[in-house]
């Protein structure tokens, strides 16, 4: 059991560094070239995607804490692992989106790039913490180990609500900006 939560333990703590250094490379790496116009402009529906995936894990989540509210675990567990799989299937299609299209530049002014950039800010920084939080917190559930699951999961809720809400709005601000 040791041996195995030490495991556990390393393959958090791994992902919560290789994810945000992979996607912070994405930034630094020029996108793929060798890609027709055309099949660059198609790749702009991943973002609508992204927004789907965090949209539909936002009610996930709700729909998660219903159901513990009223003792349904194997309901919240689903519902977990559904919003867990889709920030995994997010991630695919972002990185894929990112190796291969140039980032686009928010371009309002005043007061609501503001905003935007806030709410982009806070969103990459917590999605980034968000990473153990959610690791942590789901291998605890599925570990039965319910008190210390229950405590992360006070902390880690939140926090992954607002990063799929804002991954939301963030795509409704910058997809004006995106190339037609």
């Amino acid at each position: 059991m040791v041996n195995n939560e030490t495991n556990v333990k390393r393959f958090i703590w791994t992902m919560a560094v290789v994810i945000p250094v992979a996607v912070a490379l994405l930034f630094l790496i020029p996108p793929v070239e060798s890609l027709s116009e055309s099949t660059r402009q198609s790749l702009y529906v991943l973002p609508r995607l992204n927004a789907i995936f965090n949209g539909t894990a936002f009610f996930c989540l709700i729909g998660a804490l219903i159901a513990i509210r009223n003792k349904k675990i194997k309901v919240h567990r689903a519902f977990t692992t559904t919003a867990l799989g889709l920030s995994v299937l997010f991630l695919v299609s972002y990185v894929a989106f990112h190796l291969t299209t140039e980032s686009t530049r928010f371009g309002g002014e005043g007061l609501i790039r503001n905003v935007y950039f806030f709410i982009l800010v806070s969103h990459i920084l917590l999605s980034t913490g968000i990473i153990p939080l959610v690791l942590f917190t789901y291998a605890r559930g599925l570990g039965m180990q319910v008190e210390k699951h229950r405590r992360l999961a006070k902390i880690t809720w939140p926090i992954w609500l607002y990063v799929t809400a804002t991954g939301v709005i963030v795509y409704l601000m910058i997809s004006p900006y995106y190339p037609h």
